[in-house]
């Protein structure tokens, strides 16, 4: 496994090591690279010192409106790299994984602030945003412990909300194929959703509210859902500083038809956030909470025969200041976290977490970047984790080669350690799971277009999983022993005039497997190879065409599967009009074992600018 890791890492250093250790040519090819002065979430710096030593995938709003996502999964689940599990129809639940993670694995921020839920991380993607409301998405891949603390060990999302946004309505129908008791296409399927995004903005600062709301009779029996979003952002001066402040509420029930077990479930869940940030020039304070509600019946006609319910809470406070020293950007700071839940089947529990962190930043020249971090978090259970990282990046013209290694750390969640029913036995006594992720890779441009790519290696010890003896129950959550991940990432753009390419592949290959008998849960699922390609071309009268393809293949048992997707979007006096196709090509495929996903299927969507 090393061995292929050193080959892939000698591809790009034989690459650019005449032009790293050479002389700088003079003339415009020498400019340096410079990025727009945005905090990006890969660390607590500058993006000019920070984002070039990290690979990463940053889609801003004029993207992500021509992309034109029905949902945040089916956004992030067009990223490269990026895998989402959906066990329902438009996202309705998802887990998220990144470069061969689990769903456990990724840290979801929004705004940069925590909103990963301490229950369950299939909980984590229960969201207020909608596409239209974010300013930018944030993929950073690797570890990201020593910025953020547990969680970030496949990579970090950051999803940004916008400063201000265009009043406007969007409402849309969709219909396709369903299936029936047999999981054979039927008859067809009915859904239907509405939006209204309204601002404000004056000498007081600036404000908007969006609303949203989508429900469907599902596409197979015991798959309908109801769903409604609210959100709101603001923007005030306070202090001599600036103060942001966020708060949405997400509310829905769902069948869940085999979501997590073969029987005929239902399941309600709210998930309510708030958050508070105040910067005044280098310095930044921030509050932040996040309420979720979740009920969970086995038999949806017979609730009485299986019942869960549960809240949980995430409530924390950080602070964190930025200052020039010794030639370069220093930042410093703490955190602390508490976490809680009550619930008829875990018990109620909390759990208190502190932490100290600090970044350092500079520019070696014109072309050299370094940076270093290094977070120390105590875990009321786990003790004290260290987080060190370490990057550097140099830029080659309008390309740049980089390097960096880091530390990750996950402490198990509570349905991990105190969940209990007769399909999954947690394990109370699970220690946390810890991981080392190497890392290298560059972009240069090419043909007109640009080329990015990366090969990493995440050595990685007591992961935690279900584990059991095949096609024999119960899961039982246990922690593994050393385990090693080696992956590739490519990713090539280009735009002409009238037309824009783009493509994606992620190739990820695990160490060990489990004994002969033993079946994973989670661990082993991942795809072992991803392909994400998207085609956008102008049509006449102005209309415009978006094609992709995503493709994956995963290990037995699940088969690899390809879904094409079309966009037709034309442009009216009053906003636009759009055709979705989903699933063109009517592929039969499952994301989740056991939960075969909807066919074909259409949606016309009208939007209106206020």
């Amino acid at each position: 496994m090393v061995r292929r890791y050193t080959s892939m890492c000698g591809v790009f250093l034989t690459a650019a090591l005449p032009v790293l250790l050479g002389p700088a040519r003079s003339g415009a090819a020498d400019t340096p690279l410079r990025l727009p002065e945005v905090v990006i979430s890969a660390s607590r710096l500058s993006s000019e010192v920070a984002s070039p030593t990290r690979d990463m995938v940053v889609i801003w709003a004029q993207e992500i409106a021509e992309r034109a996502p029905a949902s945040i999964t089916e956004l992030l689940g067009s990223l490269p790299g990026v895998d989402i599990r959906t066990r329902g129809p438009w996202g309705v639940q998802s887990d998220l994984e990144v470069d061969g993670s689990t769903f456990s694995q990724v840290l979801i921020l929004i705004d940069g602030v925590r909103a990963n839920d301490p229950q369950t991380g299939h909980h984590t993607l229960n969201l207020a945003l909608d596409p239209a409301d974010l300013e930018r998405v944030e993929v950073i891949y690797g570890a990201g412990s020593a910025v953020h603390g547990p969680d970030a060990f496949g990579g970090v999302i950051n999803l940004v909300p916008k400063a201000t946004v265009t009043p406007r309505v969007d409402v849309a129908a969709r219909w396709g194929a369903t299936l029936d008791d047999e999981d054979t296409a039927d008859a067809s399927g009915v859904a239907s959703d509405a939006a209204l995004r309204w601002g404000w903005q004056g000498d007081w600062g600036s404000a908007w509210l969006s609303g949203s709301k989508r429900r469907s009779d599902g596409y197979r029996r015991g798959t309908d859902f109801d769903e409604n979003r609210v959100f709101g952002h603001a923007r005030l001066p306070l202090a001599g500083g600036q103060l942001s402040v966020e708060t949405g509420i997400q509310d829905k029930v769902f069948g869940a038809r085999d979501f997590y077990a073969p029987f005929p479930s239902r399941e309600w869940t709210t998930a309510q956030s708030a958050a508070a940030t105040w910067r005044r020039g280098s310095l930044t304070v921030r509050g932040f909470g996040r309420r979720h509600r979740d009920r969970f019946v086995l038999i949806a006609a017979d609730p009485a025969v299986y019942d869960n319910r549960h809240r949980s809470l995430l409530a924390g406070a950080e602070g964190a200041v930025r200052t020039a020293v010794g030639g370069g950007d220093l930042a410093i700071g703490g955190e602390l976290v508490h976490e809680g839940i009550d619930s008829n089947n875990l018990g109620e529990r909390s759990r208190l977490r502190g932490s100290l962190f600090g970044e350092f930043g500079r520019s070696l020249g014109d072309h050299w970047r370094l940076l270093t971090g290094l977070r120390a978090d105590h875990h009321e259970n786990f003790g004290w984790e260290a987080s060190p990282s370490v990057s550097a990046s140099r830029t080659l013209g309008p390309g740049r080669i980089f390097a960096s290694a880091a530390r990750s750390y996950r402490a198990p969640s509570f349905t991990e350690s105190f969940y209990t029913d007769p399909n999954n036995v947690g394990d109370p006594d699970l220690g946390a799971e810890r991981a080392w992720q190497f890392e290298t890779g560059g972009s240069l441009p090419v043909a007109g277009g640009r080329l990015e790519g990366a090969v990493f290696l995440r050595r990685e010890s007591d992961l935690i999983d279900y584990i059991r003896a095949t096609d024999t129950p119960p899961w039982q959550a246990q922690n593994l022993g050393e385990m090693e991940t080696v992956g590739l990432r490519l990713r090539a753009s280009r735009r002409w005039r009238r037309a824009s390419a783009e493509a994606g592949f992620t190739l990820v290959d695990k160490e060990q497997t489990l004994g002969a008998g033993l079946e994973s849960k989670y661990v082993f699922t991942h795809p072992t190879k991803q392909l994400t390609a998207r085609l956008r071309h102008d049509l006449l009268l102005g209309a415009t065409a978006d094609w992709q393809i995503i493709g994956r293949s995963r290990l037995a048992p699940l088969e690899d599967y390809r879904v094409l997707d079309l966009n037709l979007s034309l442009p009216v006096t009053y906003g636009s009009v759009l055709l979705r196709a989903r699933n063109l090509t009517d592929e039969s495929y499952e994301a989740v074992r056991g939960v075969p996903m909807p066919g074909r299927w259409f949606g016309l969507e009208t939007r209106i600018d206020l």
